[in-house]
């Protein structure tokens, strides 16, 4: 991908960008996407978009951390006193336990960066039908060339 490729992702419809990257390859195999069902293929977008979800959210948490390890989760509740107390919480893997026991007491510099503001999109993704559409004639225009 070129400067300019990179230039024209806009942040906001990252994640659409990338699932249309991914579409465009699936659809360049002739042989696997035009033999699949249309729910076949919505599924595979379904799937595709979740992937590009799960890479936009990754890759939030990168630039973020910059470098630092970084843990996923939310701030819940807090209290403010002579300084603010937060409850943090996330999911308990192994990885996650590790990096909050490493770090009590620690300097931990918190860093709100929400991946959802890359969740959008240019278009939805669709499914080509099954069967497709049949041109069907307008009577009321036959009626009216007729009358011409």
């Amino acid at each position: 991908m070129d400067t300019k490729d990179v230039e024209e992702l806009a942040a906001d419809t990252l994640s659409g960008d990338l699932r249309d990257v991914m579409l465009t390859h699936i659809r360049s195999m002739e042989t696997p996407w035009s033999k699949m069902s249309e729910t076949a293929q919505t599924d595979k977008i379904y799937a595709i978009t979740n992937a590009c979800e799960t890479i936009v959210r990754r890759a939030v948490a990168i630039v973020a951390a910059h470098g630092s390890e970084a843990v996923f989760g939310r701030v819940t509740k807090f209290t403010v006193k002579d300084e603010i107390k937060a409850e943090l919480v996330c999911a308990s893997s192994v990885g996650n336990i590790e990096k909050v026991a490493e770090n009590i007491s620690q300097p931990a510099i918190i860093i709100f960066a929400n991946p959802d503001v890359f969740m959008g999109e240019k278009a939805p993704a669709t499914a080509e039908p099954d069967e497709p559409k049949l041109p069907i004639e307008d009577s009321d225009d036959d009626e009216t060339q007729a009358a011409a």
